[in-house]
């Protein structure tokens, strides 16, 4: 069965407490007389970079046991917002607050430096038994630093910049697998990968040739967005050409690019059978195709099993359906090992 992990109920109230803060401090900073504004709008800069952080630490970091240190990145997104969203007066307090705090980014930079060859250790050791970049680079970092979602923010960012700018590095290999089957090629992805980036190059040529004749700042910051967003559709087509599924002896490792993967004790599969583009999966299973209508195959399994996915949640599944490449002969090898 396919289970998101629920949302604990702190995580609601800080929401709450932050949409309160911001937009009913906004809401009173705009219906209050002129003399008092600025008295408000101070009020509303304290509850921003002081009530809300302080609720964050006792509602999320205590209960959750997340790690402290990510009080600064809290911390830098409220002053980032008061400074867009209060008047002038305040926002030099802010700048003023932000030169304090970046003492404290700097320890924060400098204490993860200082880990780097702990990550670099933990990475070779996870690749030693899998040769999944996306997986043991976030597991390298969380195992050092911890597993919380700016970790796994931070990981995400650096696999889209590893397989987007350094596209052109083989990947590795894996002695134990005893099978590779690629999961692009009958899904006709590398097509879609080509419209897709030729349409991209297009809006960011033509695009900021239009924001340039009203804002030079503002087609220079669209243009930039547009890059990244070519620079992660090549990351998507290279981690997926260069992740194929793999079978082994024992063990069975199921993934598309860094989307998402999980590994299967090959006992634990119940079944592997074709399917065709019309399937209609129930609530346990996992869509993993790599485009929302292109799967072939069918994976059933004895014991629900976990799967990691980008950006995103691990959840369980009873069944995954994806697209493989030549899943006849895939579906036998399963079958054999």
């Amino acid at each position: 069965m396919t289970i998101s992990t629920p949302i604990p109920k702190n995580v609601w109230f800080t929401a709450l407490i932050a949409s309160t803060i911001l937009f009913g401090g906004l809401f009173l900073l705009q219906h209050v007389p002129l003399m008092k504004r600025d008295a408000v709008a101070t009020a509303l800069l304290a509850d921003m970079v002081l009530t809300f952080p302080l609720a964050y630490y006792f509602l999320l970091i205590r209960p959750l046991q997340l790690r402290k240190w990510s009080m600064v990145f809290v911390f830098t997104c409220c002053c980032a917002v008061a400074y867009l969203t209060l008047p002038v007066h305040q926002k030099y307090y802010v700048l003023q607050l932000r030169k304090l705090s970046e003492l404290i980014e700097l320890s924060v930079i400098l204490y993860a430096i200082s880990k780097i060859r702990k990550i670099i250790a933990a990475f070779r050791e996870s690749e030693a038994a899998f040769p999944d970049f996306a997986y043991n680079l976030y597991q390298s970092i969380a195992t050092v630093l911890g597993n919380g979602t700016a970790i796994k923010l931070l990981a995400s960012e650096l696999i889209v910049l590893r397989f987007g700018l350094l596209c052109w590095k083989k990947p590795g290999k894996n002695p134990k697998a005893i099978s590779r089957y690629t999961v692009y090629k009958e899904s006709g992805y590398s097509a879609l990968f080509g419209v897709l980036l030729f349409v991209l190059l297009i809006e960011i040529f033509a695009f900021h040739l239009l924001l340039v004749q009203y804002s030079r700042v503002a087609a220079i910051i669209v243009s930039l967005v547009s890059v990244y967003g070519m620079i992660f559709i090549i990351s998507d087509l290279s981690a997926t050409v260069k992740s194929p599924v793999l079978i082994m002896k024992d063990k069975l490792l199921l993934r598309v690019g860094y989307r998402w993967r999980t590994i299967v004790n090959t006992n634990n599969i119940a079944s592997a059978e074709k399917i065709n583009d019309n399937y209609q999966p129930d609530k346990n299973c996992f869509k993993g195709g790599i485009t929302k209508n292109s799967v072939n195959v069918l994976l059933t399994f004895k014991h629900p099993v976990s799967v990691e996915r980008s950006y995103r949640k691990p959840v369980t599944a009873d069944k995954i359906i994806m697209s493989i490449d030549n899943v006849d002969d895939f579906i036998k090898d399963v079958e054999a090992v």
